[in-house]
């Protein structure tokens, strides 16, 4: 049943307040609360459509009552309604910064209240909705995840066991008749295209472990996360550091790729935009939580949280963050102009 909290230590107001909402609002159930502290936790219990809220109140003001609620991660997107005789811009503008949604003044119009009402329960169902869409949206983003790593290594086992087999075969062939007497000219093409195929094995073996790396799948999370930073010494001539509190992490499959990828992408990131010479790689584990440190002492950037993350790193901080939503993780990001960076991933376990 939908529900409509009023708070107000004046038990006369609550009931002016109770006939009007009864009048205008007959499908809605109707909860009273004398206290800022009960109201918290009458909030927090029956989470209301919207929530009438008088300012002045002992031991807990409406002010302090809405800081907590829209702080709070269940009561934040419940549209609170301050109600105070209090008429003062400052006052109204404090309210404002608290949280609050919209401020009415007493006595209570009847016609204001239902109208402001009505607007509070319209944010209140818009937000659910787009709520709702923002959770599907995180679902199909962590779906879409899983399956582009399925054929990912789809592709890299193709390559590996039908093209990968193919080509070094080709190779050993070519070997064996460059060994046989023949003409200079023939023995030299031979050899040539001996020495491509050898290439091409190569560059196929390192692709197929950029799509998906067996050791990943084969020898877990920190093994897979210390070849990437072997490879990016080998690529690009930077100084890596791992250090971790465990030797192995057991991870679902699903979350262990998702891991990886992020951290791929976060190097790829230090790689390109930091200009840094050393870059770590740090692993905590708890038992609520795994956080996965990348740092590097590059040119750092002037960041707040908030900001926009696509204007950091261009599309690849965003991605990270997004993946992370759909994990119920966070990412914290650490960093000045000149003094590097330190990028914080935290997943539940």
């Amino acid at each position: 049943m939908n529900k409509i909290l009023a708070i107000d230590d004046d038990l006369n107001n609550l009931k002016v307040i109770l006939a009007i909402l009864n009048c205008y609002f007959p499908d809605y159930q109707v909860l009273l609360s004398q206290s800022g502290i009960e109201g918290i936790e009458i909030a927090k219990r029956e989470l209301p459509d919207t929530i009438l809220l008088d300012i002045l109140m002992p031991e807990m003001d409406g002010f302090e009552v809405c800081h907590i609620l829209k702080n709070n991660e269940s009561t934040k997107h419940i549209p609170i309604l301050l109600v105070s005789a209090l008429n003062e811009m400052s006052f109204r503008i404090k309210g404002l910064n608290a949280g609050a949604d919209a401020f009415i003044s007493k006595p209570i119009d009847n016609a204001e209240l239902k109208a402001q009402v009505n607007v509070m329960l319209r944010i209140k169902s818009t937000e659910d909705l787009l709520r709702k869409r923002n959770e599907k949206l995180r679902t199909l983003t962590y779906e879409l995840a899983i399956a582009e790593e399925k054929e990912r290594r789809k592709i890299a086992e193709y390559l590996h066991d039908g093209l990968g087999q193919a080509i070094s075969i080709a190779a050993i062939k070519l070997s064996s008749i460059a060994r046989e007497k023949l003409p200079p000219a023939v023995k030299k093409t031979l050899e040539e295209s001996s020495e491509l195929l050898c290439d091409a094995i190569g560059e196929t073996r390192e692709l197929v472990y950029d799509l998906s790396p067996p050791i990943l799948y084969e020898l877990g999370l920190i093994a897979a996360i210390k070849w990437k930073l072997e490879q990016v010494e080998k690529k690009f001539g930077i100084i890596t550091m791992f250090r971790s509190d465990e030797n192995s992490i057991e991870l679902v499959n699903d979350i262990k790729v998702l891991l990886f990828r992020m951290v791929c992408e976060l190097l790829n990131n230090a790689v390109k935009y930091s200009g840094a010479d050393l870059i770590k790689v740090e692993i905590q584990k708890n038992l609520k939580n795994i956080t996965i440190m990348v740092i590097d002492n590059g040119k750092g950037f002037d960041f707040s949280q908030g900001m926009n993350l696509s204007d950091f790193g261009g599309f690849g901080l965003f991605s990270v963050k997004e993946r992370l939503e759909t994990l119920q993780g966070s990412l914290m990001i650490e960093s000045e102009p000149s003094l590097g960076a330190k990028i914080i991933v935290t997943i539940p376990i």
